[in-house]
């Protein structure tokens, strides 16, 4: 009992802590962005930020999202779940949006008010940062009081301050629901460095819903490249190239052609193409890859002048 006591207190000391610690970065971030992503940076990697000289990806990242990203109207929109649908489609590709069914709202009350209106699977999201969304596979049983109060909770974050991403700051809340695709959707994520999609990754789920456990990195001749993102593993088994991959490149391309650094995330269902989202900061800029040497090899590839 006295063992298993200490173990409870320990785990109580280390939730309060990590409640204390994400209080001191949102009121940091809420004066200066800057020093929060200096400190995360020195945390996370034992070295200053250099922000005067910036060279390897994670550095140009933190630059970009401090010096170019923040409080940049197209960025705004683009990182905005709801908005980037009008980019999309003035870029020619509305046929890659999945299917829009209720939104954009700006309360969880407005969403429960139209719940009979949604069919038997769809997809809740907040457009105001990421990891907003709910996959509902069975309208019927889903605990609508939980999935109400958890979107109200998130309509309540200032996911820029948490994250200290400022590219998010000036989103307009909204909540937005979506066509379900389908089970297990490969993500392919682009980045492009320059307007130019260098390295690929197809994220997939674990076995027991372990979101994003496998990662596996390819060139655009869908060579497999050894390089993995902390926390994550390369799947076991052999990844395919889609049959359409030139066409996902060739998507990635032109909606990364305005920006020097972004990634293009889309969807392959049953060979079609669906948006994902348009990701300008991976990891917060805090990407721990190895080999470390991909870092420095991905920061000479990003031209930020």
């Amino acid at each position: 009992m006295e063992k298993h006591s200490k173990i409870n207190i320990r785990m109580c000391k280390s939730g309060r802590d990590r409640s204390m610690r994400k209080k001191i970065k949102i009121l940091i971030s809420s004066f200066s962005p800057e020093l929060t992503t200096r400190l995360m940076y020195l945390y996370n990697f034992k070295k200053p930020l250099n922000l005067k000289n910036p060279q390897g990806i994670n550095e140009k990242l933190q630059y970009l999202k401090l010096k170019t990203y923040y409080n940049n109207p197209i960025i705004t929109q683009c990182v905005d779940k709801y908005r980037v649908r009008d980019y999309i489609e003035e870029h020619g590709h509305s046929e890659l949006l999945p299917r829009l069914i209720g939104g954009a709202y700006s309360s969880a009350k407005e969403l429960l008010e139209h719940w009979n209106e949604y069919p038997e699977r769809f997809v809740i999201k907040c457009n105001h940062g990421c990891g907003y969304n709910i996959l509902v596979t069975d309208k019927e049983n889903i605990n609508v009081k939980d999935a109400i109060k958890t979107v109200d909770g998130w309509l309540k974050e200032d996911f820029w301050k948490i994250y200290c991403e400022p590219q998010y700051r000036f989103v307009k809340k909204r909540i937005i629901v979506e066509e379900y695709l389908a089970d297990d959707i490969k993500t392919y994520k682009f980045y492009c460095f320059n307007g130019i999609p260098e390295v690929c990754y197809v994220s997939s789920n674990g076995e027991n819903g372990e979101k994003d456990l496998y990662l596996d990195y390819f060139d655009m001749d869908w060579n497999w490249l050894p390089i993995t993102l902390e926390g994550h593993i390369h799947s076991e088994e052999k990844v395919s190239k889609p049959q359409n991959f030139k066409e996902m490149i060739d998507i990635a391309t032109e909606l990364s052609k305005d920006f020097p650094f972004v990634r293009v995330d889309l969807y392959n269902v049953d060979g079609k193409v669906f948006f994902s989202e348009l990701t300008f900061i991976p990891t917060g800029g805090n990407m721990k890859l190895t080999p470390e040497t991909v870092l420095e090899d991905w920061g000479k590839k990003l031209n930020l002048r």
